[in-house]
Protein backbone atom coordinates (compact mmCIF):
# COMPACT_ATOMS: atom_id res chain seq x y z
CA UNK A 1 0.00 0.00 0.00
CA UNK A 2 2.90 2.36 0.72
CA UNK A 3 4.15 1.86 -2.84
CA UNK A 4 0.76 2.81 -4.29
CA UNK A 5 0.63 5.95 -2.16
CA UNK A 6 3.98 7.10 -3.59
CA UNK A 7 2.29 7.23 -7.00
CA UNK A 8 -1.02 8.69 -5.80
CA UNK A 9 -0.53 10.46 -2.46
CA UNK A 10 -4.16 11.58 -2.20
CA UNK A 11 -7.46 11.07 -3.87
CA UNK A 12 -7.43 12.59 -7.29
CA UNK A 13 -9.77 12.95 -10.20
CA UNK A 14 -10.69 9.79 -12.08
CA UNK A 15 -11.33 9.82 -15.83
CA UNK A 16 -14.84 8.47 -15.21
CA UNK A 17 -15.69 11.60 -13.19
CA UNK A 18 -16.45 9.85 -9.89
CA UNK A 19 -16.20 12.24 -6.93
CA UNK A 20 -17.40 10.14 -3.98
CA UNK A 21 -19.55 7.24 -2.85
CA UNK A 22 -23.04 8.64 -2.39
CA UNK A 23 -24.82 5.52 -1.16
CA UNK A 24 -24.33 1.87 -0.36
CA UNK A 25 -27.41 -0.33 -0.78
CA UNK A 26 -28.52 -3.39 1.17
CA UNK A 27 -31.47 -5.48 0.00
CA UNK A 28 -33.61 -7.13 2.69
CA UNK A 29 -36.60 -9.42 2.95
CA UNK A 30 -38.50 -7.39 5.58
CA UNK A 31 -38.02 -3.63 5.17
CA UNK A 32 -39.79 -2.40 8.32
CA UNK A 33 -38.03 -4.88 10.61
CA UNK A 34 -34.65 -4.23 8.99
CA UNK A 35 -34.99 -0.45 9.20
CA UNK A 36 -35.92 -0.74 12.89
CA UNK A 37 -32.87 -2.95 13.53
CA UNK A 38 -30.44 -0.69 11.60
CA UNK A 39 -31.86 2.34 13.41
CA UNK A 40 -31.20 0.70 16.78
CA UNK A 41 -27.70 -0.50 15.85
CA UNK A 42 -26.71 2.85 14.30
CA UNK A 43 -28.26 4.83 17.17
CA UNK A 44 -30.28 7.10 14.88
CA UNK A 45 -33.95 7.73 14.17
CA UNK A 46 -35.70 5.68 11.51
CA UNK A 47 -35.67 7.57 8.20
CA UNK A 48 -38.76 7.99 6.08
CA UNK A 49 -39.65 5.28 3.57
CA UNK A 50 -39.99 6.08 -0.10
CA UNK A 51 -40.18 4.46 -3.51
CA UNK A 52 -36.95 4.01 -5.47
CA UNK A 53 -37.69 4.12 -9.19
CA UNK A 54 -34.33 2.97 -10.58
CA UNK A 55 -33.89 -0.11 -8.38
CA UNK A 56 -37.66 -0.73 -8.18
CA UNK A 57 -37.85 -0.92 -4.40
CA UNK A 58 -39.29 0.63 -1.30
CA UNK A 59 -36.40 1.98 0.71
CA UNK A 60 -35.12 4.01 3.61
CA UNK A 61 -31.89 6.02 3.53
CA UNK A 62 -29.80 6.57 6.63
CA UNK A 63 -27.94 9.75 5.71
CA UNK A 64 -24.51 10.46 7.22
CA UNK A 65 -23.18 13.69 5.74
CA UNK A 66 -22.80 13.27 1.98
CA UNK A 67 -23.05 9.45 2.15
CA UNK A 68 -26.05 7.29 2.82
CA UNK A 69 -26.85 3.69 3.67
CA UNK A 70 -29.97 2.52 1.85
CA UNK A 71 -32.05 -0.40 3.10
CA UNK A 72 -34.27 -1.65 0.26
CA UNK A 73 -36.98 -4.19 -0.47
CA UNK A 74 -38.22 -4.74 -4.04
CA UNK A 75 -41.76 -3.84 -5.08
CA UNK A 76 -41.35 -4.97 -8.71
CA UNK A 77 -38.85 -6.81 -10.92
CA UNK A 78 -35.60 -4.88 -11.18
CA UNK A 79 -32.13 -4.60 -9.65
CA UNK A 80 -33.22 -5.08 -6.02
CA UNK A 81 -35.38 -8.14 -6.75
CA UNK A 82 -32.63 -9.56 -8.97
CA UNK A 83 -30.09 -9.17 -6.17
CA UNK A 84 -32.41 -10.66 -3.55
CA UNK A 85 -33.18 -13.66 -5.77
CA UNK A 86 -29.62 -14.15 -6.99
CA UNK A 87 -27.66 -13.61 -3.76
CA UNK A 88 -30.13 -13.27 -0.90
CA UNK A 89 -30.24 -10.39 1.59
CA UNK A 90 -27.13 -8.22 1.78
CA UNK A 91 -25.14 -5.49 0.02
CA UNK A 92 -25.92 -5.25 -3.68
CA UNK A 93 -25.12 -1.78 -5.04
CA UNK A 94 -22.79 1.19 -4.72
CA UNK A 95 -23.90 4.57 -6.10
CA UNK A 96 -21.22 7.11 -7.00
CA UNK A 97 -21.66 10.86 -7.49
CA UNK A 98 -19.92 12.01 -10.69
CA UNK A 99 -18.87 15.31 -12.17
CA UNK A 100 -20.76 14.23 -15.29
CA UNK A 101 -22.44 11.02 -16.35
CA UNK A 102 -21.26 11.48 -19.93
CA UNK A 103 -17.64 11.24 -18.68
CA UNK A 104 -18.45 8.01 -16.85
CA UNK A 105 -20.26 6.56 -19.88
CA UNK A 106 -17.41 7.55 -22.19
CA UNK A 107 -14.82 5.96 -19.88
CA UNK A 108 -16.84 2.72 -19.82
CA UNK A 109 -17.22 2.70 -23.60
CA UNK A 110 -13.50 3.39 -24.07
CA UNK A 111 -12.78 0.35 -21.90
CA UNK A 112 -15.04 -2.03 -23.83
CA UNK A 113 -17.99 -2.08 -21.47
CA UNK A 114 -21.55 -2.11 -22.78
CA UNK A 115 -23.58 1.06 -22.24
CA UNK A 116 -25.12 1.24 -18.75
CA UNK A 117 -28.87 1.30 -18.24
CA UNK A 118 -30.24 4.81 -17.66
CA UNK A 119 -33.13 5.55 -15.35
CA UNK A 120 -34.72 8.44 -13.49
CA UNK A 121 -34.48 8.65 -9.71
CA UNK A 122 -37.41 9.68 -7.53
CA UNK A 123 -35.67 13.09 -7.31
CA UNK A 124 -36.00 13.51 -11.10
CA UNK A 125 -32.25 13.14 -11.53
CA UNK A 126 -30.92 10.74 -14.18
CA UNK A 127 -28.83 7.77 -13.05
CA UNK A 128 -26.85 5.07 -14.85
CA UNK A 129 -26.65 1.51 -13.59
CA UNK A 130 -23.98 -1.03 -14.53
CA UNK A 131 -25.11 -4.64 -14.18
CA UNK A 132 -23.43 -7.15 -11.86
CA UNK A 133 -22.19 -9.08 -14.91
CA UNK A 134 -20.18 -6.05 -16.03
CA UNK A 135 -19.26 -4.84 -12.52
CA UNK A 136 -17.92 -8.08 -11.05
CA UNK A 137 -20.94 -9.12 -9.00
CA UNK A 138 -22.69 -6.00 -7.72
CA UNK A 139 -24.65 -3.18 -9.31
CA UNK A 140 -22.65 0.03 -9.68
CA UNK A 141 -24.61 3.25 -10.15
CA UNK A 142 -23.57 6.71 -11.25
CA UNK A 143 -25.50 9.91 -10.67
CA UNK A 144 -24.70 13.51 -11.49
CA UNK A 145 -25.13 16.09 -14.19
CA UNK A 146 -25.53 14.74 -17.69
Amino acid sequence: MGERRKHTPGAGPHPNGVRFLERAYIVVEDLAASVALYSKVLGVAEPRMYKGTVIMSHMAVFQFGPAGLTIAHPYAPGPASDALTRRGPGPFQALFRTTGMSAAARWMQDHGMPPPAIGTRDTGEKAMLVSPVDARGAYVGFVGPE
